[in-house]
């Protein structure tokens, strides 16, 4: 069975390139799924830290901003659509 290498918050923060507090955010809006990409260190408490897997955190992110580039792309499309049309 394959056990996740979990991190803590601010070791992710650093990977990842980004703050504790935009991870928390990640967690809060359900971008960073519980269970997968994160877990408390202490189950039942809902104040203990939480430990992260960086490989699905960064899968999650990446297909983020993978949809961001490819969304951006259709929106550049389809305004030189319409500067052709008008």
């Amino acid at each position: 069975m394959h056990h996740p290498k979990l991190v803590s918050q601010r070791e992710a923060a650093f990977a990842l390139s980004t703050s504790e507090r935009t991870l928390a955010r990640l967690r809060a809006t359900g971008i960073l799924t519980a269970g997968i990409c994160w877990q408390r260190k202490n189950p039942t408490n809902k104040n203990s830290h939480c430990l992260y897997n960086l490989e699905a955190c960064l899968d999650v992110l990446s297909g983020q901003a993978k949809a961001a580039e490819l969304e951006q792309d259709l929106l550049s499309q389809s305004r030189v659509q319409e500067l052709g049309e008008g």
